[in-house]
């Protein structure tokens, strides 16, 4: 089976000869709508720049599960073991690293901009908007957002995700 040769992920059907970068078609959209962005899997390399985006608090503060700088084994033990159906991606901007995008194996929707100077830029809007079209076969999406973090609640809103529940401060929202 082919992949595509940015976010790696199958590509069901393909005309083309092999002459040419094979893309899917969401990432195909997504360099025709905005040519400096692309997104492509993590890799090991990527590590040591997550973990520092990862321990910066203005990053980790609107984590549900992390409240402190991450410890470098855990993160590489971390990577190591990701289920299958998890699927992490870095985001490029300008041929910069500059966030990462996620689906969990429970269909679950993350992203963050560690570089903030491309913040406002409507990447992380392209981004999200890419992943959800990526894997619309696994809707429902879902995302958590802590409801103080108000850029991430326009964001996630502003893409089609519906509010359906709360669990305390956390906005839970759903993606059909």
């Amino acid at each position: 089976m082919l992949t595509c040769d940015s976010c790696n992920q199958p590509i069901k059907n393909t005309d083309s000869d092999g002459e040419f970068q094979q893309l899917c078609d969401p990432c195909e959209s997504l360099v025709e709508r905005t040519e400096p962005l692309r997104i492509a899997q993590i890799k090991k390399e990527d590590l040591e720049l997550i973990l520092a985006w990862r321990s910066n608090p203005r990053i980790y503060d609107h984590f549900r599960e992390q409240n402190s700088p991450l410890d470098w084994e855990n993160h590489v033990s971390w990577y190591e073991s990701r289920e299958a159906d998890r699927h992490d991606f870095m985001i490029h901007y300008d041929s910069r690293r500059v966030g990462v995008v996620s689906i969990t194996e429970t269909d679950e929707i993350s992203i963050y901009l560690g570089d903030f100077s491309v913040h406002g830029n409507r990447i992380a809007t392209a981004a999200l908007n890419w992943i959800c079209d990526r894997f619309k076969h696994r809707t429902p999406l879902i995302a958590e957002v802590h409801e103080q973090n108000t850029a991430s609640i326009r964001l996630f809103e502003g893409c089609g995700f519906q509010q359906y529940a709360r669990d305390g401060e956390w906005i839970e929202y759903r993606y059909s």
